[in-house]
């Protein structure tokens, strides 16, 4: 009933339902705060002064489902730096899904200030962390991480990594890529990579002529 209610909330999406929102963002199920998240995303900017702090903080949630929940719904509300600042802090946590969702949320809110802290976790021990971190820094769309995205590309042990990679070289249109996605078209062992650089290339020539 209290997760099915939160989720009536969310549909309304009046922005003077936060307050309840947020006092169910500490219920002790968590399918109740996966919907009070949620429903706080659908209250969108409105509320990010209210709610941006606490949908951060869900970083530390025991449920993976509920950090990426927050995640989620920070791309819908914003953020302030000091959020940014909280969400790069937890891409040095030691529990996996935390990064996993902190990198989701700093995807979304393509915040500049987090270049340097993205920049590192591409080293990130988990595939899905570091590939979150391409996909953050892609959306950025910043040329100063050009290099590093290229060498995803080319010397990433997982597949879904290095087609990242090879997507977000696309979106950027540098023909200064263009080499290292000709290599990894021809010599990628994973054919979705593969196609992956095909369609990078493509869109650099095209965005050319």
């Amino acid at each position: 009933m209290r997760a099915t209610a939160a989720q009536a909330l969310g549909k309304i999406a009046a922005p003077d339902t936060a307050a309840a929102l947020l006092r169910s963002l500490n219920d002790a199920d968590p399918a109740v705060r996966v919907m009070s998240a949620w429903a706080l995303g659908n209250l969108g900017e409105d509320v990010l002064d209210q709610a941006g702090l606490e949908l951060a903080k869900r970083m530390d949630d025991p449920s993976p489902a509920v950090k990426e929940a927050a995640a989620q719904a920070l791309g819908a509300v914003g953020s302030t730096q000091t959020i940014v600042e909280l969400l790069t802090e937890r891409l040095a946590h030691s529990d996996v899904e935390t990064r996993r969702a902190a990198v989701q949320a700093l995807t979304w809110l393509e915040a500049g200030s987090a270049y340097h802290v993205l920049i590192k976790a591409l080293g990130d021990s988990d595939a899905q962390v570091r590939q979150g971190a391409v996909a953050a820094l892609g959306e950025m769309v910043d040329p100063r991480s050009l290099p590093a995205i290229r060498d995803r590309l080319l010397k990433d042990t997982d597949a879904g990594v290095r087609g990242e990679a090879a997507y977000r070289l696309g979106k950027f249109g540098d023909r200064t890529v263009v080499p290292a996605l000709r290599s990894a078209s021809a010599r990628d062992p994973d054919p979705a990579v593969r196609r992956w650089t095909s369609w990078a290339l493509e869109q650099i020539e095209s965005e050319r002529s």
